[in-house]
């Protein structure tokens, strides 16, 4: 996805020397740019037709300015008028408020830098259609094989996007999504910082960038790894897909040694979600599998293609009820 096109308003340069570096660091881009005086009637920058054409193509605005609640505070009336009219989204900071200790400086960029990824995927959802349903596939040794076999089984149309957490190193990546894009009515795609998860489509977890699931089915990818042995953290990611999505969460275990997952299946079933595994017996390595069971939150066992079938029933009948409910 293309990085947002960000409009900057602030009071002084150094604001906008420092904004400008943090918009950079989140991997978006400043379009426009503006330091607006504290004091005086000169409300509005003069703006020539390249400025015009440059604002018509923003995404959203960051503003930073200090709010002086004067008569004559010609960054206030810019504020109120800004607030008023925009019709995209508009991010207010206040920098003047940090302290000078490095320690609070940290603290509100780290802020702000949140803000701004969640800011992504707010503006990507107004042009893409979110899953509903966020399930994980989770998979080790073994593991390609039943999900592709998983996957080819299900028709378009259920609602949910996929998030698929296989061990493996980085650079079989690629492989995956190949394997993907014969897999039926599912599209493999890679995870991109603001990026919709949307419905019939399958993201393939990042080995070596840990990658965060939000309320609203965006994502935020972080440039640092996961915590703990494996990669990616089925866990990890577990725990994170349970807090944002609770009920509308799923898990699903297939072939793989280890018991990465296994821990998270109770927060899963702690939030109304789902937990199923590969039938034992048919993985190549049960171990997965038989760690997940050993937590007595498992709700469905089978083969690839009687998960596939359940899960079809499961989604259709959900989908009924949310639509009895809305009627």
């Amino acid at each position: 996805m293309k990085p947002l096109g960000l409009g900057l308003l602030v009071d002084s340069e150094q604001k906008l020397r420092q904004l400008s570096l943090l918009v950079a660091q989140t991997g978006q881009r400043v379009e426009y740019s503006a330091v607006l005086p504290q004091y005086g009637h000169s409300v509005v920058p003069d703006l020539d037709l390249e400025d015009l054409e440059r604002i018509a193509d923003l995404d959203a605005w960051l503003v930073d300015i200090t709010h002086v609640e004067e008569e004559l505070s010609a960054t206030g009336e810019v504020l109120s008028v800004l607030l008023a009219t925009s019709e995209i989204p508009v991010l207010l900071s206040d920098s003047s408020e940090v302290g000078t200790s490095s320690t609070a400086q940290l603290q509100w960029s780290n802020r702000l830098r949140a803000r701004l990824q969640r800011l992504v995927g707010e503006v990507n959802l107004a042009t893409c259609t979110a899953a509903q349903a966020v399930w994980v596939l989770a998979a080790s040794t073994g593991g390609p094989q039943p999900v592709r076999e998983f996957l080819q089984a299900l028709p378009a149309g259920l609602g949910t996007g996929f998030l698929y957490a296989q061990h493996i190193d980085r650079e079989y990546c690629g492989s995956l999504v190949t394997m993907l894009g014969k897999s039926g009515a599912y599209r493999g795609v890679v995870p991109e910082q603001g990026a919709v998860i949307q419905p019939d489509t399958v993201t393939i977890m990042d080995p070596a960038r840990r990658v965060n699931v939000l309320d609203n089915s965006t994502l935020v990818v972080y440039d640092e790894p996961w915590g703990g042995r494996y990669q990616p953290s089925i866990d990890q990611l577990l725990a994170n897909l349970a807090s944002a999505k609770k009920e509308h969460s799923g898990v699903i275990i297939f072939s793989g040694m280890g018991t990465d997952g296994a821990a998270s299946c109770r927060f899963i079933k702690q939030q109304r979600g789902q937990v199923w595994v590969q039938e034992p017996s048919s993985c190549v390595v049960d171990s997965m599998p038989l760690a997940a069971l050993a937590t007595d939150c498992v709700d469905f066992t089978g083969t690839p293609a009687q998960l596939a079938a359940n899960f079809v029933q499961y989604m259709n009948h959900t989908n009924a009820m949310k639509g009895a409910v809305s009627s």
